[in-house]
């Protein structure tokens, strides 16, 4: 009777609605069908409403289930909501009441999907995000409510670190394009991930180069301990890597890495135009540290004062001369980590 009216209802309303007469059946039905919806009267014959609806969840987790009773209690509500159902409603059963409960379990069926799918896209949109930019300024920009162009930011004090192949012009000379791409696939993936290991933020890689940022976005207890440790497995890694290719050409053992650090105040946030944006880094310390990495021999790493002085009793450290650096008006006092 109950199952009737509710078709006949819910029919006029211009839903399809199908029917059964006990807990076996609706089974029965959801084995060929999974549909949006059960309404389920707790006492059926054989099986109990919530038994039935507990199986059906089964065979298909997104069916929404509302439990009608003419007896309900507490104790009754909090089971039908462990087993999965959306709403509860009591007999007799009114018209209105029973048309609007099931707009609005569809509705928000219908909701929980679009969001579902929304979810799967910002995934999607993170994970392509994340090929071009770092997960922390991937963070960043997704959770703008503003445009992009409107990201704040600022000057702060950050370790910049600059890791530069030396002599790979010569390489390419006499080396196959695709397989320089492919070396430097290799190289770019070990640098990457020891700058996450270290909770560094990998701003961008320019040519044969990789510029890294330890302190900002994410802070550091200890970013210039924190760059001189990467840059240290760096080195230790690129040696790996160039012996390794150094098996197929000769010409790997003719090229080696050199890594300048620095730090100061750095402007980190949005460059560019209306039309191109870059979330990077602007300041001397940069320009510095790429100089640096330009002075080195394979295999060094130079760093500043501002470096030194945080440094000077975790590692070995050896003072060199000051030096001019192209493009500075005073001169910097450097000094080279020894592995």
């Amino acid at each position: 009777m109950v199952a009737d009216v509710s078709k006949s209802i819910l029919t006029h309303t211009g839903h399809q609605v199908c029917c059964a007469y006990s807990g076996e059946q609706a089974v029965d039905l959801a084995m060929e069908t999974c549909y949006d919806l059960a309404i389920i009267d707790a006492m059926l014959p054989g099986m109990s409403g919530i038994e039935t609806f507990e199986i059906i969840k089964q065979i298909c987790p997104h069916t929404q289930g509302i439990l009608l009773s003419g007896a309900l209690n507490v104790n009754m509500i909090m089971m039908a909501m462990e087993k999965g159902f959306s709403k509860v409603l009591a007999k007799p059963l009114q018209i209105a009441a029973l048309t609007k409960m099931v707009q609005a379990t569809l509705i928000e069926t219908e909701l929980r999907e679009k969001n579902k799918v929304l979810q799967k896209q910002m995934l999607q949109m993170r994970s392509l995000f994340e090929q071009y930019l770092s997960p922390e300024v991937t963070s960043i920009l997704m959770n703008q409510q503003n445009t992009l162009s409107k990201t704040t930011g600022g000057v702060q004090e950050i370790t910049i670190l600059f890791a530069d192949i030396r002599n790979f012009t010569l390489l390419i000379q006499h080396l196959p394009l695709t397989e320089a791409q492919t070396f430097l696939t290799n190289y770019f993936d070990m640098v990457a991930d020891i700058i996450a290991s270290w909770h560094g933020t990998l701003d961008k890689f320019i040519g044969d180069a990789a510029l890294a940022l330890f302190g900002a976005p994410e802070p550091l207890t200890s970013p210039n301990l924190a760059a001189v440790s990467a840059a240290l497995e760096i080195q230790k890694g690129f040696e790996v890597l160039r012996n390794q290719w150094a098996l197929k050409s000769d010409f790997f053992m003719e090229i080696g890495l050199g890594i300048g650090i620095s730090r100061g105040p750095i402007y980190l946030g949005n460059v560019g135009s209306r039309r191109r944006l870059d979330y990077t880094v602007i300041g001397a310390d940069v320009n510095i540290a790429q100089r640096l990495a330009s002075e080195t021999t394979a295999g060094q790493i130079l760093i500043t004062d501002s470096v030194y002085s945080d440094v000077a009793d975790k590692c070995t450290i050896q003072e060199e001369k000051t030096r001019s650096l192209r493009g500075l008006e005073k001169t910097v006092q450097i000094y080279s980590i020894i592995p």
